[in-house]
């Protein structure tokens, strides 16, 4: 069964209600059950919409293999802006739903977080790496 535009805008709704879908963290000590509960509640949301039937693992792989092509695809297109060479950016721009979609999981999964990482610069050594490690050998023993 493909899987339409209404379960996505429904999957969306209850996304929007319960973030932790998106995640996949149902934290406390009763998460892991909370998070059964509810995608038994969303699975039967979805099915009973009238086009299909999948089980709940099937609704979580769906909801995944979803995040990642539009991820991908918002990457895409942030790659095609920023390009150099002249001329218009080719790419074919995110639906409504996807736009959703990606507020939900943030800016950080698509643009990252922007740390700026440290360099230690150009490390030289002065002995031989086989010589120091011969001597911290024997400096042990």
């Amino acid at each position: 069964m493909r899987v339409r535009q209404e379960h996505w805008n429904l999957l969306l709704d209850i996304c929007e209600k319960n973030p932790e879908v998106i995640s996949n963290k149902f934290n406390g000590p009763d998460g892991k059950a909370k998070g059964h509960e509810l995608w038994q509640n969303i699975t039967h949301k979805l099915n009973s919409l009238g086009f299909g039937e999948k089980n709940k693992e099937d609704w979580r792989r769906a909801l995944i293999d979803w995040k990642c092509k539009t991820k991908a695809k918002a990457s895409k297109i942030k790659q095609e802006i920023v390009k150099t060479g002249g001329g218009p950016a080719n790419y074919v721009p995110v639906s409504d739903a996807e736009k959703r979609l990606l507020s939900l999981m943030g800016t950080k999964s698509v643009q990252g977080d922007d740390v700026c990482e440290i360099s230690f610069g150009q490390v030289t050594t002065t002995s031989n790496t086989t010589d120091v490690f011969h001597s911290t050998m024997e400096a042990s023993s």
